[in-house]
């Protein structure tokens, strides 16, 4: 059963004395970690991932200018909704990462090596996942970043550490996305690309700002790959990419 924290909903895993790796799942704005808490539920549910616990963080709540200054839940503020070249908020990115990068530095003191954590999410939580990722000295299993962008471009090679530059990536994406285009998501992708990352890019026709079923299911496998023993990663089982 989920057990909800002050910052986090957390669904231990199946096989909690066999714990052995941590899926770290961030919302879009004004959203909470319970809009994602179906990930655990449905796989769980399929007695999939059974050494995995699942993390749902909450975003802080922050006035968003382009809301008018309204609080709500958020990682970062956006100035210019729909404008990718407006002033971006790097205090608040920053900030956000250092909560994220705080997630996954408790995980590796419980014993969970870094590269059994797979760090995720939608929209503004994906933004937020390839910035932490890509950022942090702990070399991660993984990072999912999807209906997303990556932030502060000017800086990409500067800020991806040796650490995560080939940790894979998921990244999967609507054609129709209204709210963050489809066309800053296949910039992203080759930005990380040229960046010599690991990307894995899924796109969908008729999808907008959300995720669907076979979006869902790619997810599961590439999560199945990377979270596989490591003998059976190295035996060259094949990978959906």
């Amino acid at each position: 059963m989920a057990v909800s924290t002050a910052r986090a909903i957390v669904v231990p895993a199946i096989e909690s004395k066999l714990w052995d790796s941590t899926i770290i799942f961030s919302h879009g704005l004004g959203d909470t970690g319970a809009g994602w808490s179906f990930l655990a539920e449905t796989w769980q549910g399929r007695k999939l991932f059974p050494r995995t616990a699942f993390i749902f963080p909450h975003a802080p709540i922050i006035p968003i200018t382009c809301n008018g200054g309204m609080r709500m839940s958020g990682w970062y503020d956006i100035v210019d909704f729909g404008n990718l070249t407006a002033k971006e908020d790097e205090t608040g990115l920053r900030s956000s990462a250092r909560i994220l990068q705080g997630i996954i530095t408790e995980q590796v003191e419980r014993g969970i090596p870094s590269k059994r954590i797979i760090l995720g999410g939608f929209s503004q939580g994906g933004v937020m996942s390839l910035l932490t990722g890509l950022t942090s000295e702990m070399s991660l299993g993984g990072i999912v970043a999807l209906s997303s962008y990556l932030p502060m471009r000017d800086q990409v090679s500067l800020m991806i550490t040796d650490a995560n530059r080939k940790t894979p990536i998921f990244m999967g994406h609507g054609k129709e996305d209204p709210v963050v285009k489809h066309a800053w998501g296949t910039m992203s992708r080759d930005l990380l690309l040229k960046q010599k990352c690991e990307v894995a890019w899924y796109e969908y026709d008729g999808l907008g700002h959300s995720v669907d079923p076979e979006e869902i299911n790619a997810l599961e496998k590439w999560i199945a790959s990377r979270l596989a023993p490591e003998q059976e990663r190295a035996g060259g089982s094949k990978s959906e990419l």
